[in-house]
């Protein structure tokens, strides 16, 4: 059928109006790429050719004008139309992904730089903007404050309430916190229930008034799920340059004079030089713990780790215990990271490493096939000495490498230590497998994970144990699987406490549960109990 011309030179019009919609998208991802300094010549190549096509579908409609119509000027047009709108969809199409992608890596970022439960900026995001900070101050001869706070009786909300409960009040805590201060000031979470601020182009008399602001905020009661909690607030004070010129040390003495305020409940304490580096509790802990080691006061207690489905045994992990003369039985979060900051965590997981070793190489005469899996620090390794000491603890104790699993937290992830990941790529080599604990709680980003030559995931035992009530909880365990699959890992679910909870993992496709629906830690000597299947409790 040979077309009118009016007809003929709608198409192409409607053509070039589609050619001029795809300008758009393209213009915004030439725009995109640029801001990434990304050259981007192939978008630029397209945008230029399609201002060209434009260019020459108007000849051809002026072509036409000059014709008599055909079966070409009847084809062509359509073929003109079509085109274009197969331009506008590759460039809209092209765009929208791109566009999602970018949504997705600032939404990794901000994952990694903000702490989840308050979206505050946690650890990390606080040492880049105070040393940005230290940087703007040193080019204008001005000042940086530090402020170190630690929420009181906070752990006895925890103990007393629950963690729900503790989680519930440092969410209540954030916006206490955030109006105190200037836009420009940064407020984060350190972990726990210890906060940070930077106070740019601030003294010591600015710091002192904001300390006694935010020590006043704390004064009104808290009211978590029907409780009413009076908390208050310690805060150590430490000066650029006049106590530090750099960012861990500034931290460090604003830490130090955090824990002298707790210590004599001064609500706020200026860092002086006086204080020795560490307060007195922390040293005699320090000394206690150094003793515990020597004194073989310390204890592992061991966790079995079961198939979701069968229930078949794959090996325990071991949780170090101290035996405290005075205080009783120490839990690991109340030593382990005081360890991690006097220097003595490289004795203690040496100690751990040998200890559970011995036990994995008795167990083994019942069954060949059990792993036992250990703890380890970032510290541990960085430690130049560590693969030595492995090697030769696995031909002292003649256990295979294959049979230990060593459990790292996500905070491996942001280190720039490549000495760290150098010796996770030794040990994975020789035969050690390698866990990713408490996997959501900190930096889960998959450009990082991917980079791991981790075997398994573990996901944290907060979203396990609420899944059952919490939506989110559900789906974020869901997705870790799915992810973990997907990835080529085996995943482990911790704090396990009721069937119902198993049922959901096993229908999840779970591979690994432990919790004390599964089984408590338990002494060495009961642990051949367990081997056998005498001690099994799963109904």
């Amino acid at each position: 059928m040979i077309l009118p011309i009016w007809f003929t030179l709608l198409l192409v019009i409607a053509g070039v109006v589609v050619l001029l919609i795809s300008l758009k998208p393209a213009a915004i991802v030439c725009q995109i790429q640029s801001k990434r300094k990304d050259f981007g010549l192939g978008w630029k190549i397209l945008f230029a050719l399609i201002c060209l096509f434009v260019l020459g579908y108007f000849l051809f409609a002026y072509t036409v004008t000059k014709l008599e119509p055909s079966i070409v000027t009847s084809i062509i047009p359509w073929i003109l139309f079509g085109g274009s709108v197969f331009v506008m969809l590759v460039t809209s199409m092209s765009l929208k992904s791109i566009q999602n992608i970018e949504k997705i890596a600032a939404l990794e970022r901000h994952h990694a730089l903000h702490d989840e439960l308050t979206s505050l900026p946690n650890r990390t995001l606080l040492y880049e903007r105070l040393k940005q900070a230290i940087v703007n101050a040193r080019r204008q001869g001005s000042t940086v404050s530090v402020l170190i706070m630690d929420l009181n009786q906070f752990k006895e909300v925890n103990d007393t309430l629950g963690h729900h409960c503790g989680d519930g009040l440092l969410q209540q805590v954030t916006p206490r916190l955030t109006n105190t201060l200037r836009n420009s000031d940064t407020v984060a979470r350190f972990g726990g229930d210890e906060f940070a601020v930077i106070l740019p182009d601030t003294d010591l008399v600015g710091a002192t008034t904001i300390s006694k602001k935010i020590i006043n905020a704390f004064e009104e009661s808290f009211n978590v799920e029907g409780h009413k909690l009076q908390i208050g607030i310690s805060i150590g004070i430490s000066v650029y340059p006049d106590d530090a010129a750099d960012v861990d040390t500034l931290i460090q003495k604003a830490d130090v004079a955090m824990y002298v305020a707790k210590r004599k409940n001064l609500g706020y304490t200026i860092y002086d030089s006086r204080q020795d580096r560490h307060t007195l509790n922390r040293l005699i802990i320090i000394g206690k713990l150094h003793d515990a080691i020597k004194n073989d006061e310390l204890v592992l207690y061991y966790q079995p780790i079961l198939e979701t489905k069968g229930f078949g045994l794959w090996g325990f992990e071991a949780l170090v215990r101290w035996r405290q003369p005075e205080l009783g039985l120490l839990m690991p979060e109340e030593f382990i990271p005081i360890a991690e900051q006097s220097g003595l965590i490289k004795e203690l997981s040496r100690w751990s490493l040998n200890e559970a070793l011995k036990q994995i190489k008795y167990w083994q005469e019942i069954d060949s096939s059990l792993k036992i899996s250990v703890n380890l620090s970032v510290k541990d390794l960085q430690d130049s000495s560590f693969l030595n000491y492995l090697n030769e603890l696995f031909v002292t104790t003649q256990v295979d490498p294959r049979s230990l699993n060593i459990e790292i937290t996500e905070s491996i992830m942001m280190t720039d230590s490549r000495r760290a990941y150098e010796v996770l790529y030794e040990l994975h080599r020789i035969g050690v497998t390698l866990s990713i604990d408490d996997f959501g709680t900190g930096f889960s980003s998959l450009s990082y994970l991917k980079q791991l030559p981790a075997k398994s995931i573990k996901i944290d035992k907060s979203f396990v144990i609420d899944m059952l009530e919490d939506d989110n909880d559900a789906v974020i365990v869901r997705s870790t699987i799915d992810l973990a699959h997907n990835m080529g890992r085996i995943v482990i679910a911790e704090g396990v406490e009721n069937k119902e909870t198993l049922d959901i993992l096993e229908i999840l496709g779970c591979d690994y549960a432990q919790g004390h629906y599964l089984g408590q830690p338990i002494a060495a000597n009961l642990v051949p109990d367990w081997i056998k299947g005498d001690q099994l409790q799963v109904k």
